[in-house]
């Protein structure tokens, strides 16, 4: 009988600190400020990276461009990009670049922006005279990382990438 009495009286406590913890979870959820639904443009084509070393001309290259429609930035993720001959393939991402909509060609373009790779800052190769669009099915930009010039053509495709 007494194990009934504490089975129940230890039902009750688990009932209450759930409720509890779902009460929580509530109120965090309404201080949190609304986030405006990214939209992802994936896409496929060559990149070319003029390397010290050489041309490197990597075809079948991924990118995804991942902006909002009232945003008037972009940032876009290179997949597997290879600047060098002898450099591993690494996933990039170019943060803060301008997008300008103008009827069907949106303007891409930056200053300078210091690109991401491995989970980290790469300021050795900060973009800079990056300039590109995005026109109907296709995309172009030309860019520098760091002294590297680098140029993506493509179009867009259907399946996500991975």
């Amino acid at each position: 009988m007494k194990k009934s009495i504490f089975y129940v009286l230890a039902l009750m406590a688990a009932v209450v600190s759930c409720d509890k913890l779902d009460t929580e979870n509530e109120e965090e959820k309404k201080n949190e400020p609304e986030v405006e639904a990214i939209d992802t443009l994936f896409c496929s084509g060559t990149l070319v990276a003029e390397a010290s070393s050489g041309t490197v001309t990597t075809p079948d290259t991924r990118i995804s461009v991942n902006y909002t429609d009232k945003a008037d930035s972009i940032s876009i993720s290179i997949y597997q990009a290879k600047l060098a001959q002898r450099m591993p393939a690494m996933d990039i991402i170019i943060p803060n670049i301008t997008l300008t909509k103008n009827g069907g060609v949106d303007a891409i373009t930056s200053a300078t922006s210091v690109p991401l790779a491995m989970g980290s800052e790469f300021p050795n190769y900060t973009v800079t005279e990056f300039t590109g669009k995005i026109e109907g099915d296709s995309i172009s930009f030309s860019l520098k990382f760091g002294k590297t010039p680098t140029s993506f053509s493509g179009a867009k495709i259907s399946e996500t990438v991975e």
